[in-house]
């Protein structure tokens, strides 16, 4: 007998609330600058999703890890293999203090995210890269499905990489 419900709640995206100050004469001015993360649920529709792929990868220098995000015998975080066939939200987060990490790249397979799939995105050390498709389709990788990350090649001896994947089974 199951208990509860299958669900996925929760803001996931950019979340900012930056205030710029400007110094004044007689005061100081200033300007708020809010953007809420989008919401996401479990489904099927838009701003909906019923898998989620999380993992660390460890790059040594110069190596190369290319995720197969449709075929390739992945986990959700509850151990469940997925075959993700659409993707909405892709995380990438450089832990690397001094190398860039090179995402994408490939020939044919890559991922729908980028025009040209030989395109390479530079995550410089420290920062990440965020990618969202909220529509009830998202992109579709049955085709184009590989994640390929590259470790630079230069600074550390080897980086980890944090991959949030959320999309549909």
């Amino acid at each position: 007998m199951a208990i509860g419900t299958t669900r996925i709640h929760g803001r996931a995206g950019v979340e900012m609330n930056i205030v710029h100050y400007l110094a004044g004469d007689l005061s100081e001015e200033f300007e708020r600058i809010p953007l809420s993360a989008g919401s996401w649920t479990y489904g099927t529709g838009a701003n909906q999703v019923n898998c989620v792929y999380a993992a660390n990868t460890t790059l040594a220098d110069d190596g190369t890890d290319t995720i197969n995000l449709y075929s390739g015998g992945l986990l959700d975080v509850f151990n469940r293999t997925i075959t993700m066939s659409s993707l909405k939200f892709l995380y990438i987060k450089n832990n690397s203090t001094d190398a860039t990490l090179e995402v994408l790249g490939t020939a044919v397979t890559g991922l729908d995210i980028v025009k040209d799939p030989t395109d390479i995105i530079l995550v410089k050390p420290g920062g990440y890269f965020l990618w969202v498709d909220p529509s009830a389709a998202g992109t579709v990788m049955t085709t184009n499905l590989s994640l390929k990350l590259l470790h630079g090649g230069t600074g550390t001896s080897s980086m980890v990489v944090n991959v949030i994947a959320m999309g549909l089974d």
